[in-house]
């Protein structure tokens, strides 16, 4: 309930907390102190302190206590600092990207820390993303931002989420430009006379996939096909239900082609491409005569025989648009949260035998 105690208590510490009675990083009163300090009981005492560390107010350490990871939303860095901040590990495909991002943020002065976090998760980075001298770039990660509700009016114009839409218009996403990216793939086709083009999407229920999907609609639709057909010629597995070994998936595509067979005659393969090809071999279908296939990777997929035409989503690009909102936001104080910025894909690699 609103009026509860433990919730008055909240705002009470909450208000300290924001009219700068701690400072970022201070040691806050303990439970027993406060206990003292209201005459408030120790069970209703540690639900406030759980509900403040829930927004982001304090982080709590066991053995340690808690600490304030509050940050005024006035508050201007006069470090160069910069968290990047990732799920990934250095034995991935992408690591490099990550790698040259942090050489190209160094060049220009910059101070550069790369954390891994196995899961994703950013619920245990709240210091380092309300850090007063840091900022961060999130890069594959799960962007929750719950744990944030107190300082958000800070991290908003620190941070910065690559490869996905932010989940928060008021921060800023650096993602790849679907459209483009589909309507060269389509182009593509057309240049080697494949004129019925379908989609795979993995998850359809995010929202980079869904802006994909939607502009392969688009496109698909302005090309003359009909919209009755559209929803057979994109093949999207259950998101609550992936495959998870390649079999399964090859059973997929192979159910898939059987219901759309003679209706397309090339596709566009996010993830996996490789193993869509082997089904399309299996089913007797021959590459790229009968069934022209694009990857759209960050990274080159497995070999094939014959080779599939890549096109590239320029992740360097993306870190680079990174380090140039960023420069502006230290140089300037040119601190405007929230835009989408749509980084157009790289070149399309033709590989030969």
């Amino acid at each position: 309930m609103k009026n509860s105690k433990r919730v008055k208590l909240k705002e009470l510490l909450a208000e300290r907390i924001t009219k700068g009675e701690f400072s970022f990083g201070d040691r806050f009163p303990g439970l027993h102190q406060l206990c003292k300090e209201y005459g408030i009981s120790y069970v209703t005492v540690n639900k406030a302190m759980k509900m403040l560390v829930k927004e982001g107010y304090l982080l709590a350490k066991n053995g340690v206590g808690y600490s304030v990871c509050y940050v005024q939303p006035n508050v201007v860095s006069t470090k160069k600092i910069v968290n990047f901040i990732t799920k990934l590990t250095s034995s991935n495909p992408v690591w490099p990207v990550i790698e040259n991002g942090k050489k190209l943020f160094e060049q220009a002065g910059w101070e550069v820390n790369i954390y891994t976090i196995p899961d994703g998760d950013l619920s245990g980075c709240v210091p380092l993303l309300n850090s007063p001298d840091a900022y961060s770039v999130l890069f594959f990660t799960r962007v929750n931002w719950e744990n944030f509700s107190a300082t958000f009016g800070h991290i908003s114009k620190r941070v910065i989420v690559i490869g996905q839409l932010s989940g928060n218009t008021d921060i800023t996403s650096i993602i790849s430009d679907e459209y483009e990216t589909v309507r060269r793939c389509v182009e593509y086709f057309r240049s080697t006379n494949h004129h019925r083009t379908g989609l795979i999407s993995y998850a359809s229920n995010k929202e980079l996939e869904m802006l994909r999907i939607a502009a392969w609609r688009s496109i698909m639709i302005a090309d003359g096909t009909p919209r009755r057909e559209l929803d057979q010629l994109c093949f999207a597995f259950d998101p609550n239900n992936i495959p998870k070994d390649d079999q399964a998936i090859k059973e997929a595509f192979k159910s898939w082609l059987l219901k759309i067979k003679g209706k397309i005659d090339s596709v566009i393969v996010p993830y996996a491409p490789t193993t869509f090809a082997e089904v399309c071999k299996e089913s007797g279908l021959k590459i790229p005569e009968d069934i022209s296939i694009i990857a759209i990777s960050g990274c080159s997929p497995a070999s094939s025989n014959p080779p599939i035409p890549i096109i590239d989503n320029d992740l360097p690009k993306h870190f680079e648009y990174a380090f140039n909102i960023l420069e502006d936001r230290f140089k300037t104080g040119n601190n405007s949260p929230g835009a989408w910025n749509f980084c157009p894909p790289g070149k399309l690699i033709l590989k030969k035998n």
